[in-house]
């Protein structure tokens, strides 16, 4: 008798080799997309720490150069110096006289913004009770051999809004009637001692005020900082609270190691160093900028994140 056997069918799947297979190339293509992720996080991570610092450094270097260059070393400008830190009169801005009365102790400023686009007046921030204020004195003749910078102190500020007497009077010649508006106002600026008499409509004007910048180690988060503030005489307290502008930076070295994140040196008009501020001629500033993390751009080790720039300054007035 013939017997004839029948294949049984395949059932469908994979087999237990294949499942394996196909794990462990799961596995390799998900832990390369794992690394290359992991990268390219740290690269950027690194990259924007790297930014944000020297961020941080060109925003201190910006700084400086603008209130250091205003520096007269002839005007005993500099209060104090050090390899960190220095105190000195600050120009925060400049305005031409409209009025000056000697019998009221007036000086008026020509108002911030004219129809005809010319800037007269401009600052930083708006002067102060107790800020200083020198107006230049044609004196007696019509050279400039005795013409002089009068300083005073600014013992009440007024604003003067329209065209009339008390504030920049279109009579004048320096505004017109159109600048002179509710919004506009002109300075009226009550000073001692008074002006003097030899000083005219259309002498220029400039505010200072004592400032301090200096390398300081900031309580909140113990990092080093390029820190500012200002002071002004009569104000309780005089000098207000120091300030975080810029960093953080290397912590505080002697000016010898090279290494402190903020380092000044003075020169002579000779090029030699000099520690008396009467013969600072051109100031040398060293910023550095110091990381928060670690960074890694190579995919090798992380390292500390260190950058530098070099400032070079001459004063405006060294005679």
């Amino acid at each position: 008798m013939l017997t004839t056997q029948t294949a049984r069918p395949r059932s469908a799947g994979f087999t237990l080799v294949e499942l394996l297979v196909v794990m462990v190339l799961m596995g390799l293509v998900t832990t390369a997309m794992v690394k290359l992720l992991l990268r390219q996080t740290r690269f950027y991570n690194s990259t924007n720490e790297l930014i944000q610092t020297r961020q941080q450094i060109r925003q201190a270097a910006f700084m400086l150069p603008s209130d250091l260059r205003a520096i007269s070393r002839a005007g005993g400008d500099i209060y104090s110096m050090t390899d960190s830190s220095i105190d000195f009169r600050s120009m925060f801005g400049s305005s031409v006289a409209c009025v000056i009365n000697v019998g009221k102790l007036w000086i008026n400023t020509v108002p911030q913004k004219l129809a005809k686009g010319s800037a007269m007046t401009n600052w930083k921030v708006a002067p102060s009770v107790n800020d200083s204020v020198a107006v230049y004195d044609d004196a007696a003749s019509t050279g400039v051999r005795d013409d002089i910078w009068t300083f005073h102190r600014i013992a009440l500020v007024t604003q003067v809004a329209g065209d009339n007497a008390n504030g920049c009077s279109s009579t004048s010649g320096l505004a017109q009637a159109a600048d002179l508006v509710a919004g506009n106002p002109s300075y009226q600026l009550t000073v001692s001692p008074a002006p003097s008499k030899t000083a005219n409509v259309g002498a220029a004007i400039r505010f200072f005020r004592h400032v301090h910048y200096s390398l300081y180690r900031w309580a909140t988060d113990g990092k080093w900082y390029l820190g500012y503030y200002d002071c002004l005489p009569n104000r309780v307290p005089s000098c207000a609270t120091i300030q975080p502008i810029a960093g953080p930076l290397q912590p505080y070295a002697a000016s010898v190691t090279g290494t402190s994140g903020l380092q000044f040196t003075y020169y002579d008009s000779t090029g030699v160093v000099t520690a008396n501020p009467a013969l600072v001629a051109r100031f040398s500033v060293v910023v550095r900028g110091q990381g928060q993390t670690l960074i890694n751009l190579t995919g090798g080790t992380a390292v500390p994140l260190r950058d530098s720039v070099r400032i070079e300054v001459s004063v405006r007035n060294r005679n």
